[in-house]
């Protein structure tokens, strides 16, 4: 049987719990979020589209225990809003609810895969890997597998080729220190500085398109749902199943000592092996300074914590 949990439901957390239910990609989905009357009534709202699907699935609402035997857990929970005032603005709100619901999970006995999509992703899904006392393998943010998507299509539509034609990935920090890293990039196995399809790839403005692609999402919704959902969806598939996926995630990778997006094949248990890519000096360099940055975004998370107790 195939069990998730979400916990969060906001924009995101509504949207993939509605696309697993249509897609019939679990069989009972376990809903918690701090408003009792927005999980009642996304309940019912699941039940009334489940009248015109053949699947069915059976919704579980505010139950920590039923965790206990869940596959994966979602975690969903933040308040994007927040990103107007600030970058970081989540992380004190979102280590927060991080320590409120850390005991609940843990003494569900839960201990399946943790999906992160809370920001500041990287920072969040250490302090959730901390706090659970999940192996490493076993807890994974979306990290910068968006921001990869985003400067691929930006590649794409420079050249005039889909995207299924360009490999690479931005490995850091999403809305942080991110680093789009040239030196993994290829289009139809051709680097960057070649001309590709009559073009002349120009970086810098490679990477202005995939910001301003985010900038616009963020502008005209005041949120990125559908993308990040899209993936998570793909890393779920991949999970209850037997294959694998290369994205550029929020993992614990030993070379920095922490957590750092850092692109990874990911597979049904969680994490697999990372994709060792030979860095440009300027790029390695770039990422040990990210991962310094997450280091110090835990430590204030950590010392929140003590405060608290």
């Amino acid at each position: 049987m195939r069990k998730i949990g979400i916990i969060g439901l906001g924009h995101i957390g509504r949207l993939l719990a509605h696309d697993l239910v249509a897609t019939d990609k679990v069989d009972q989905l376990v809903l918690i979020d701090q408003n009792d009357e927005l999980v009642v009534g996304l309940k019912a709202d699941l039940e009334n589209a489940q009248t015109a699907l053949s699947t069915r699935t059976e919704i579980i609402l505010q139950d920590y225990a039923a965790l206990k035997n869940a596959d994966i857990l979602v975690t969903a929970f933040g308040d994007s809003s927040l990103l107007e005032k600030q970058q970081m603005a989540e992380l004190t709100r979102n280590g927060k609810a991080v320590r409120e619901i850390a005991p609940q999970v843990k003494q569900s006995g839960f201990d399946g895969i943790v999906l992160n999509i809370s920001d500041p992703n990287e920072a969040i899904t250490a302090y959730l890997q901390q706090q659970l006392a999940l192996p490493t393998k076993q807890v994974i943010g979306i990290g910068t597998t968006i921001d990869t998507a985003r400067m691929r299509q930006a590649v794409a539509k420079a050249a005039e080729l889909s995207s299924q034609n360009v490999s690479g990935f931005v490995y850091g920090q999403h809305n942080g220190e991110k680093i789009f890293a040239w030196s993994t990039v290829t289009v139809n196995g051709q680097d960057l500085d070649k001309s590709i399809n009559g073009h002349h790839l120009d970086q810098n403005q490679l990477r202005i398109t995939a910001d301003l692609d985010n900038w616009y999402t963020f502008k005209g919704l005041g949120y990125n749902a559908s993308a990040v959902v899209t993936w998570i969806l793909q890393m779920i598939s991949t999970i209850l199943g037997n294959g694998e996926l290369s994205a550029s995630v929020a993992i614990y990778q030993p070379r920095y000592s922490g957590y750092v997006s850092f692109p990874t094949l990911l597979n049904r248990n969680g994490q697999g092996h990372p994709l060792l890519l030979n860095l440009y000096p300027v790029e390695e360099a770039a990422v040990k300074t990210a991962a310094n940055a997450i280091q110090q975004q835990l430590t204030i998370l950590q010392q929140g914590g003590k405060t608290n107790d």
